[in-house]
C-alpha cells in the first residue's frame, strides 16, 4: 500500500467559527494506481492536495489518518515538505506559475534533476534533460528559453517533464490538463502512464475523459464522498444522483462544445 487516507477531516477556523470543509474522507491508492479526485469547485479537492503536500492554509487543520508508507503526513509537516520534489512529486495546474521567470528552462530542470541524485557534467546534464523534454512533447530547443518564452502548453510540458526528474512514491496533479489542446492532454496522460507507472497517482480533474481513464475515482461534493470505486463501475453505474448529475453535465457539454 502507498497512501492510504482514513477518516480525514478538514477545519478552517474563520472570525466566529470553525468549519468542515473536508469531511470523513477515506480513499486508498496502492502503488502502480490512478486515482481521479472529481467534483464542482469548492468540494474539497484541493484541500486535500494541500494537506497531503503539506500545504494547508494557516487557518486550517486536520484529523484522521494520511499514510504514505509508513510516513504520517498529516503529524510530520516538516519530513514531508523535505520529500516534495523527490518521492512526492506535483504536477501544478498552471505550468507557468511552477516555473521561476528569471531562470533559463535547462537550468530549472538540471537543478530537479541534482534534488534527484544526478551527479553528471553539463553536457550530460543538457542530453538527459532533452530526454525528459522529448518525452513531454518538447524539443530540446526550449533548454534556452524562459518561461515567459513559452505558451501555456509548452509551459505544462516543462512541469511534466521536471516531474519525470524524479522516482517518486507518490504523484499528485491538480488540474493537469486544464487549458490544454487534446495532443498535450494526451502526453499528460502517455507521461503518467509510462513514467510513473510504479507510483501512487493522485489526479484532481474536472475531466470526466481523464477521469475514465484512471483506475479508481472518488467523487466529492460539499467536502463529502458521493462516491468511489473502479472508475469503469462508477461513470458506467452511479450509484449517486450527484454522479449523475456529473455524467449528464458532461454528455451535454460534449454534444454541444467537444469533449471536455
Amino acid at each position: 500500500m502507498a497512501l492510504e487516507v482514513k477518516q480525514l477531516n478538514i477545519y478552517a477556523h474563520f472570525m466566529r467559527s470553525v468549519q468542515a470543509v473536508v469531511k470523513d474522507v477515506g480513499f486508498s491508492v496502492r502503488s502502480g494506481e490512478t486515482l481521479a479526485i472529481v467534483g464542482e469547485s469548492g468540494c474539497g479537492k484541493t484541500m486535500i492536495v494541500n494537506l497531503l503536500l503539506g500545504l494547508l492554509p494557516d487557518n486550517c487543520f486536520a484529523t484522521g489518518e494520511a499514510t504514505l508508507d509508513s510516513l504520517d503526513l498529516i503529524a510530520n509537516g516538516k519530513r514531508k515538505r523535505r520529500l516534495l520534489g523527490r518521492d512526492i512529486v506535483l504536477i501544478p495546474q498552471e505550468g507557468q506559475d511552477a516555473l521561476n521567470p528569471s531562470m533559463k528552462i535547462k537550468t530549472q530542470i538540471f537543478e530537479a534533476l541534482k534534488r534527484n541524485g544526478a551527479r553528471l557534467c553539463r553536457k550530460e546534464l543538457a542530453a538527459l534533460a532533452a530526454s525528459k523534454l522529448s518525452a513531454a512533447g518538447l524539443d530540446d530547443g526550449a533548454l534556452d528559453k524562459y518561461p515567459f518564452e513559452l505558451s501555456g502548453g509548452q509551459a505544462q510540458r516543462v512541469a511534466i517533464a521536471m516531474a519525470m526528474c524524479a522516482d517518486p512514491t507518490l504523484v499528485i496533479a491538480d488540474e493537469p490538463t486544464r487549458g490544454l489542446d487534446a495532443d498535450s492532454a494526451d502526453v499528460f496522460w502517455q507521461c503518467v502512464s509510462d513514467s510513473f507507472c510504479d507510483a501512487a497517482t493522485i489526479i484532481v480533474t474536472h475531466s470526466i475523459e481523464l477521469a475514465k481513464k484512471c483506475d479508481l475515482t472518488l467523487v466529492l461534493k460539499d467536502g463529502e464522498t458521493q462516491e468511489q470505486g473502479l472508475s469503469k463501475e462508477v461513470f458506467s453505474s452511479p450509484k449517486s444522483a450527484y454522479t449523475a448529475q456529473l455524467l449528464a453535465a458532461h454528455s451535454a457539454w460534449t454534444q454541444t462544445d467537444g469533449a471536455l
